[in-house]
């Protein structure tokens, strides 16, 4: 039976791949479009002085998916924020304001 290690995981070991950029979760919405479609939307401050985002064609947000980037959305949130859509609207629940999110840009 596995035992938790001191970073709470049960014996597994990650590294954050060379690429990866980390974040602060500020917050994470369900965005109405109008009828039943909505967008899934995580805004995140970069930490650690981080480049400007880019993605790729397979990028991740902490394991979930992501559709792209919404600029005209964190620019109305506040300076310094990036606005992630999610592919799938159930991955939204994951995020939680003050959470650490790691970016795979793909």
């Amino acid at each position: 039976m596995p035992s938790l290690d001191r970073e709470g995981t049960f014996g597994y070991s990650w590294s954050m791949p060379p690429d990866a950029v980390e974040f602060e979760v500020e917050a994470s919405l369900l965005v109405n479009e109008g009828g039943v479609q909505c967008t899934p939307l995580v805004f995140a401050r970069p930490l650690h002085g981080a480049p400007p985002v880019e993605l790729g064609d397979r990028a991740f947000l902490s394991g979930a998916r992501l559709a792209g980037l919404d600029p005209a959305r964190a620019a109305q949130r506040g300076p310094g924020l990036v606005a992630f859509v999610l592919e799938d609207p159930m991955d939204a629940r994951q995020f939680r304001p003050g959470d650490r999110a790691v970016l795979e840009p793909g």
